[in-house]
């Protein structure tokens, strides 16, 4: 264990090549970890988070994946990984792959809701029970992306809802499971980087619950992540709302 605390730490984060992944990706590379680059279809905007982390100082890689159609070829990808070898393990499982969506209750079929809860709820399960392992070698840490919706009703998101309710109590369940070896926490963003396809009256309405009277950023969910992964060691079983009050 002396060994592997001199080498570089390793993250590997879903939904990484754009928006609050990427941001994460690119706030790990800052302290000298190494970073696995997850995306499905944005690959120019991989490579580009990519080539900020090498430029860093420190090695990427990217892996590609439909995380409801490739979820085992996945977890063997990252397993088999050159970073993962000379690591020998996982020091960071940050599940930040999601699925968001407006849509009527009448109108989500199973094929809709199985992509949901595919993305958001499956994912992280089982990508949490296949690296455990590598998990475990290097007494690291799972943070779970959950949102503000877990414990609030939203007209219109009852699929999403539903699925980020599971996610937050996977994540208390496991860090019960898991512990003393694997601390998991969860981060809960509010209005963070709104969807381009939110109306502005929607938006709108939104931002004027919020106490803070603005949107939140990525780097503010990046900041909470750093600390959760780099901070006290007795903190787990936690889901951190980052949300300008909006919660209160």
């Amino acid at each position: 264990m002396a060994m592997l605390s001199k080498k570089r730490k390793l993250v590997l984060i879903t939904g990484s090549a754009k928006r609050l992944g990427a941001e994460m990706a690119l706030s790990f590379a800052r302290l000298d970890y190494d970073v696995i680059i997850h995306f499905n279809n944005s690959l120019e905007e991989a490579k580009s988070v990519v080539k900020k982390i090498e430029n860093m100082g420190c090695k990427a890689i990217m892996i590609r994946a439909n995380l409801n159609d490739e979820l085992k070829n996945f977890i063997e990808t990252v397993k088999n990984s050159e970073l993962i070898k000379n690591r020998g393990g996982l020091d960071l499982l940050i599940n930040s792959a999601s699925k968001y969506e407006k849509m009527d209750f009448e109108n989500v079929t199973e094929e809709l809701w199985d992509e949901m809860q595919g993305i958001n709820t499956k994912a992280p399960f089982f990508l949490t029970q296949g690296l455990i392992d590598e998990i475990r070698n290097v007494n690291g840490s799972i943070i779970n992306m959950v949102d503000t919706s877990y414990n609030r009703p939203w007209k219109y998101y009852t699929n999403y809802c539903s699925s980020k309710a599971s996610l937050y109590n996977m994540t208390l369940s496991l860090s019960h499971e898991l512990a003393p070896e694997i601390r998991v926490n969860g981060i809960a963003p509010g209005a963070i980087m709104f969807p381009d396809w939110i109306e502005e009256k929607d938006k709108q309405e939104i931002l004027d619950q919020i106490p803070m009277i603005r949107e939140g950023t990525a780097e503010e969910i990046a900041a909470t992540a750093v600390f959760l992964a780099e901070g006290p060691e007795y903190i787990t079983g936690q889901i951190i709302s980052v949300d300008g009050g909006l919660n209160l």
